[in-house]
């Protein structure tokens, strides 16, 4: 475990407790965000050895599990497959700049929601990703060249890439500027980069603060304890134009999740109910940089 003195972003030494949960699994129990620069992250933090044995065999856990995760991305690769390139587009506005043919790199690709939408596109794909379950998923399905572990280490040339897609990964990573500044050497002069990640900042979370408050209770986390670094929007757009990205496009936008698919998941009601408030707001955030 990394315990932190300091914001690992801004090296701030004004940090103050924000949230705490010991009743769900995973490699964190209590969350610090810094008073300077807003950022929210797990303290103490899982290290690399921690994080790695953690995310094996990731999507077969907890709520993947429940959602039969590996079936409902099937479903979503059947229905791509039908989608003309202007429909992509208007679906995932965050791809509104991919084309044709490009070099496109999925950043912790999970299953592969992202390299379904970049094939549709013939365009040539390119995959990290830590769980090896996950990698072996991808390449039955598309043709992709794939790297498994961090980012750093696939040690891609410099200017390769002509858009970048990371989703819900910068939030799991020890080192987001890091992160973000790999991915700027490795982009092409004028390519894409497409970061989506949880937003701290909205209404829900500040509300369920707020009632925990007034309940004399601690915050709990109710996001994934496994996050590392969860962004406020103004700080992941600051950090973004820190690294010198000129940001094109920064929206907000909820789960997007069918009231009757939601009610299919074989979990807890209460669960069920998290999820469909969670749907209620705009929790999730997009950043589209050059």
């Amino acid at each position: 475990m990394i315990l932190h003195r300091f914001c690992p972003l801004c090296h701030s030494k004004s940090l103050s407790a924000f949230s705490l949960d010991t009743k769900r699994l995973g490699p964190h129990i209590s969350r610090v965000k810094c008073n300077d620069c807003k950022i929210v992250f797990a303290n103490p933090m899982a290290d690399g050895t921690e994080l790695n044995e953690y995310y094996q065999l990731y999507y077969e856990k907890d709520h993947y599990e429940a959602m039969s995760y590996r079936n409902l991305i099937l479903d979503h690769f059947n229905r791509i497959k039908g989608l003309t390139q202007q429909e992509i587009k208007t679906e995932a506005k965050y791809l509104s700049n991919l084309r044709e043919g490009m070099k496109f790199l999925d950043v912790g690709c999970g299953l592969g929601l992202g390299l379904a939408y970049a094939n549709q596109m013939n365009c040539q794909l390119y995959a990290t990703e830590y769980d090896s379950g996950a990698l072996e998923f991808v390449k039955t399905y598309f043709k992709v060249e794939t790297h498994h572990g961090d980012l750093e280490g696939a040690q891609y040339p410099n200017d390769f890439f002509d858009f970048i897609h990371i989703s819900h990964v910068i939030e799991h990573v020890l080192d987001p500027r890091a992160y973000i500044q790999e991915m700027k050497r490795i982009l092409k002069p004028g390519g894409i980069l497409a970061i989506g990640t949880p937003d701290i900042s909205s209404k829900l979370y500040t509300w369920h603060r707020w009632f925990n408050f007034l309940r004399f209770r601690i915050p709990d986390v109710i996001d994934g304890l496994e996050h590392t670094f969860i962004f406020p929007k103004e700080r992941l757009r600051s950090l973004c134009e820190e690294e010198g990205l000129v940001v094109v496009n920064h929206y907000t936008h909820n789960l997007g999740e069918k009231f009757s698919r939601l009610m299919a998941y074989q979990m807890p009601l209460s669960k069920k109910i998290n999820r469909l408030i969670q749907n209620a707001f705009h929790v999730n955030q997009w950043i589209i940089c050059k």
